[in-house]
């Protein structure tokens, strides 16, 4: 049941809420940092990272780019993109980075909001 709700299309679509979206300079990628939204404890949530702009898939929609998990206040790399897209292996450490610093920004605002 662990991984029922991860990186499906339809799940992707239908069940996540966007948190960041930011353009890679090095990459000149589009990153969308997405939240899953079956997850309600503040301290076990799922991020789903897609690319907006990949030209590699042209007939998909969502293009899964990393998975990182928030637990207890620490991010997580779960789904690696080093080894998906070794392209971007100068831009990744940059990229995860970013996806943190948005994750977290995220979640001080979100814990404030599931407090009150």
């Amino acid at each position: 049941m662990r991984t029922a709700h991860t990186r499906s299309i339809q799940t992707i679509s239908h069940s996540t809420e966007l948190v960041n979206t930011f353009f890679d300079d090095n990459s000149e990628r589009i990153f969308s940092v997405r939240r899953l939204i079956m997850r309600k404890d503040p301290n076990k949530q799922l991020f789903i990272v897609t690319i907006e702009n990949d030209n590699k898939s042209d007939e998909y929609k969502v293009v899964p780019f990393a998975e990182l998990s928030y637990r207890q206040r620490n991010v997580n790399v779960i789904v690696d993109p080093s080894t998906q897209y070794p392209e971007l292996n100068q831009s990744i450490t940059n990229v995860i980075e970013k996806i943190k610093s948005s994750i977290i920004g995220y979640m001080s605002n979100y814990q404030k909001l599931s407090v009150h």
